[in-house]
């Protein structure tokens, strides 16, 4: 006998409950949101057809994360040349900003310069070496950055390391208030 997958309750509550860990992961790699958006709904699409196969309630944010990290990577090697040569490394830095209409002044040029300088840092790195960081900040353990990205947790540990030490450097001059 063959067992029954997840009822359609089961996937729609999964898909409700992931979707905005997976968007929000999405546009950290992408900085797009349209494009994280497009990502993430094809990524469903691709899981939710193989639902008899996998137990998405149970396992399905590991695969999530899996295929959004991959198509993201996917995304950004097609996209890297032409977003350099239109952009010139400047993606959209603070597209989704905070209300820093309740900051003073000098509060709000700070933070914006703060965000500036992560968000440039962070397109700096490599696309593999982003991804480990941004589900390293999301709490996911080595194990499961390594099984998400398709590589060993040494690796994803060494991912982490340089990717922390490139924002390290990107991040010296503006923490001891050279200018940038």
């Amino acid at each position: 006998m063959i067992p029954a997958g997840p009822s359609r309750d089961d996937l729609d509550t999964w898909v409700r409950e992931s979707a905005p860990r997976a968007v929000a992961f999405a546009h950290s790699l992408l900085r797009d949101r349209h494009l994280a958006e497009d990502v993430v709904q094809d990524c469903y699409c691709s899981l939710l057809a193989k639902a008899g196969i996998y137990d998405l309630p149970r396992d399905g944010m590991k695969l999530l994360f899996k295929a959004i990290s991959n198509a993201c990577i996917n995304v950004k090697m097609r996209r890297r040349g032409f977003l350099r040569l239109v952009w010139a490394g400047r993606e959209d830095v603070l597209s989704d900003p905070p209300d820093l209409k309740s900051q003073s002044p000098e509060l709000a040029l700070e933070h914006a310069d703060l965000s500036v300088a992560v968000a440039n840092g962070l397109a700096n790195l490599p696309p593999i070496q982003r991804a480990s960081l941004e589900l390293k900040s999301l709490g996911h353990s080595l194990q499961e950055i390594a099984d998400i990205l398709n590589i060993s947790s040494s690796n994803a540990g060494v991912l982490i390391h340089r990717a922390r030490r490139a924002m390290e450097k990107e991040l010296t001059p503006y923490l001891k208030g050279e200018s940038v």
